[in-house]
């Protein structure tokens, strides 16, 4: 097997200076250094980084820290989030890619010169987001040439790509917006490191049959380089870590590829690079080792036990050496063995294994983790399971790998619990991209975000530490890869107690009838009414059904948890619902009224309402009658609220009964006694004819002839005309009105007609 590595692979110039600023910052003893979301898309260097004290934070966290450091990401940040956290006082580390920070300029400098800005890439990925930031959010992300519909409606337009976008791409897109639109600057700031890594991966996938692409899943730059590789060796797969390869498929072909993107560390290339040459080496001795995760692990371990009887052997012919070479164990490589351990080094561990030699397992093969120390994982004397990866390490031992045993056991469980369906409980210990990684015992496990709730969680973070349970909803043993769900058992509950609520409804519901009597307690409480659960159904009681009393609001009345009793009053079959009525049950007012109280009755009432036209006041307890304007006084009333108001406790006197209607008339100026009327205005009549010049004569013809007559006015007539001596304002009659007119009149002779 012949493996060839591409030039350029793994970690760019923006970020390596990245990786090596934070190294920096926590070899200074910093406290509380907080990363600006993941310094690179690879989450094994991220949790590595993590494990190492550094916070990694969204922008949403920024308000909650007081202290610290804040390191800005190879992707950048957008301006207002650099304002905001030196506005704090935050020591800040711009760990930003040089050529990244080269796009924010552009774009910020042609803002602000009336261009329009277009940003060529993911609208998701980081980067874009954060150069988004320095044109106040108004650039367009074009990823696309279909996404040009509106172009030719901007005059002027200034082209910048995401680093590290596919080049052919980025000049199709600029080709097309450079054809309809009148003026467009184009800078095109593809990372040269990225062109030439895209093209020296392209170039190996031409020359080799199999393809490796290492990198995070959720790395943009690696994926475009895994879509390149594919357009020039179909045999492409893209890996994480050396667990996501499928050596299965691997060994099929002779002449293999690697490459890495940009943001993969090398000690996780060097790893896949060991286990690729370990294979071939393998493939070279012809031993075939077939591992299957879904089966049993072949068996190991043979041992030689024969029961003989003593006197069968011959003294003189008994081989001590042989007999304890055939009594030891007959190991192969790739075989699942059990050891106890009988030293402990700083970077190795012997185990016993019951073998001719001993076994080593190496530090890099026992745990994934270079900080932890092997005393502390391990003691004398205990039993550790391992794989045998060679027969002879150069020393003569045999090297073993507990590494390769726990993930083989890990795809065993894994396997297992995904063909069962078994239900895996775990916690929350990780963000990973637009997903979580959950802790379920004997690994980490990844759940999509979209996989958590039937719900949308708008901060993953706050989930971190949360309890989950889920099943495997998809498992890849080749790429070694599964995906647990917690919503599928949500969902699947949720629709379970739907149909176990809806039989109890509709059980219920058959046992209940109108006229029914029954007893609930209250659920909810509305302006509108109530609802009532009655053992598996709600009932409805309107506020109008409520009392026949006068409310403001059901919760004056009622508290939620309160036991009620009520009366059905309707059935709808259709939607299964249930009407009640609480004052059903109850004696209704006017019924006790109309048996207590009759016309002319004067009644001791409270105003509960004060209208333009009247009052209204309450009789008894539900039942109002009205007290009409001209009902209130004697006097002229120019406002009820002058003379009225809600609360007032008065007498008054029923004056009328409207059963049908059941309305209750009332009067209180009734209760009062009517002033009395002021007597006539007396006038005295002129003798002299020569009267004012201001009197005309009135000639009435009265069957005797024609007399002459003039009204009689007293001597003050000027000052009586303004004074109200006494005013009517309700049930006033035209008698009433024009009496006082008439009363000044005199019809005697005059002295001209004697």
């Amino acid at each position: 097997m012949e493996i060839i590595i591409a030039d350029k692979a793994g970690y760019c110039f923006g970020i390596e200076n990245a990786m090596k600023m934070v190294s920096d910052t926590i070899a200074s003893g910093q406290q509380n250094i907080y990363s600006l979301g993941p310094i690179s898309h690879n989450a094994q260097e991220t949790r590595r980084l993590t494990d190492q004290g550094v916070k990694i934070i969204v922008d949403e966290d920024l308000k909650n820290i007081e202290s610290g450091c804040i390191i800005l990401r190879s992707h950048g940040v957008g301006k207002k989030t650099i304002e905001a956290i030196n506005h704090k006082g935050l020591r800040v580390i711009n760990a930003t890619c040089p050529f990244v920070r080269a796009v924010q300029k552009k774009v910020e400098k042609y803002d602000a010169a009336g261009y329009q800005v277009v940003i060529v890439g993911d609208k998701d990925h980081p980067e874009v987001i954060g150069a988004k930031g320095w044109c106040q959010n108004k650039a367009l992300i074009i990823n696309d040439i279909n996404q040009l519909e509106n172009i030719e409606s901007y005059d002027r337009i200034c082209i910048v790509a995401q680093t590290t976008i596919i080049e052919s791409r980025f000049n199709e897109i600029c080709d097309a917006i450079r054809s309809r639109v009148n003026e467009v600057v184009i800078f095109n700031t593809i990372c040269r490191a990225t062109a030439e890594r895209q093209a020296a991966a392209a170039k190996t996938a031409k020359a080799v049959e199999y393809m490796i692409v290492i990198g995070g899943y959720h790395s943009s730059n690696t994926q475009k380089l895994a879509d390149i590789c594919k357009v020039d060796c179909e045999k492409t797969c893209h890996i994480e870590t050396i667990r996501d390869l499928d050596f299965t498929e691997v060994k099929k072909y002779q002449k293999i590829g690697i490459t890495a993107g940009a943001s993969t560390p090398d000690w996780i290339v060097k790893e896949v690079l060991e286990g690729m040459e370990e294979q071939n080496k393998i493939a070279e001795e012809n031993v075939v080792v077939e591992v299957a995760t879904e089966e049993q692990p072949t068996v190991v371990v043979e041992e030689v036990v024969e029961t003989i009887e003593k006197d069968e052997y011959d003294d003189a012919n008994f081989d001590f050496a042989a007999e304890i070479e055939e009594s030891l164990k007959t190991i192969r490589r790739g075989a699942e063995i059990e050891g106890e351990v009988i030293h402990i080094a700083e970077d190795e561990v012997i185990l016993n294994i019951g073998y001719k030699a001993d076994g080593i397992i190496k530090k890099n093969d026992f745990t994934w983790r270079s900080d932890e120390v092997l005393s502390e994982l391990v003691q004398l004397g205990d039993k550790v399971w391992c794989i045998v990866t060679d027969l002879n390490e150069g020393s003569g031992n045999v090297k073993l790998s507990k590494i390769k045993y726990d993930n083989r056991l890990v795809q065993k469980q894994l396997s297992d619990a995904f063909n069962n369906k078994t239900i895996l409980e775990g916690t929350i210990k990780d963000i990973s991209g637009n997903g979580l990684i959950v802790d379920i015992g004997f690994t980490d496990i990844y759940m999509p975000a979209s996989q958590y709730h039937v719900r949308y969680v708008k901060d993953l973070n706050t989930l971190i530490g949360e309890k989950v349970k889920g099943i495997i909803i998809d498992y890849n043993p080749k790429r070694r890869r599964a995906i647990l769900s917690q919503k599928i058992i949500l969902e699947k509950d949720m629709k379970e107690r739907r149909e176990q609520v809806k039989e109890m409804k509709d059980k219920r519901f058959e046992e209940l009838n109108v006229d029914d009597v029954v007893k609930g307690v209250v659920k909810t409480i509305t302006n509108f009414g109530i609802f009532v659960d009655l053992d598996g159904i709600d009932g409805f009681v309107h506020r109008s059904d409520l009392t026949w009393e006068k409310i403001n609001e059901p919760k004056d009345i009622v508290e939620k948890g309160q036991e009620i009793e009520a009366k059905v009053i309707a059935k709808n079959e259709e939607d299964k619902k249930i009407k009640l009525s609480v004052k059903a049950l109850m004696d209704r007012p006017w019924d006790d009224f109309v048996a207590k109280y009759n016309v002319d009755d004067e009644v001791e009432v409270t105003i509960t309402n004060i209208l333009d036209f009247g009052a209204f006041a309450e009789v008894i307890p539900g039942v109002e009658g009205l007290i009409h304007v001209s009902e209130i006084s004697y006097n002229r009333v120019e406002s009820v609220a002058s003379v009225l108001n809600t609360g007032d406790v008065l007498t008054v006197k029923i004056i009328g009964i409207n059963p049908e209607k059941e309305k209750i008339s009332l009067s209180k100026k009734a209760t009062e006694e009517a002033p009395a009327r002021p007597a006539p205005t007396a006038r005295s009549s002129n003798s002299s004819s020569n009267a004012s010049s201001g009197d005309r004569d009135r000639t009435s013809n009265y069957g005797g002839g024609d007399r002459n007559r003039r009204p009689q006015q007293s001597h003050n007539s000027n000052n009586n005309r303004n004074k109200t001596v006494y005013e009517e304002t309700a049930n006033v009659t035209l008698g009433d009105a024009f009496a006082d007119m008439f009363s000044g009149l005199t019809f005697e002779d005059s002295e001209d007609d004697k």
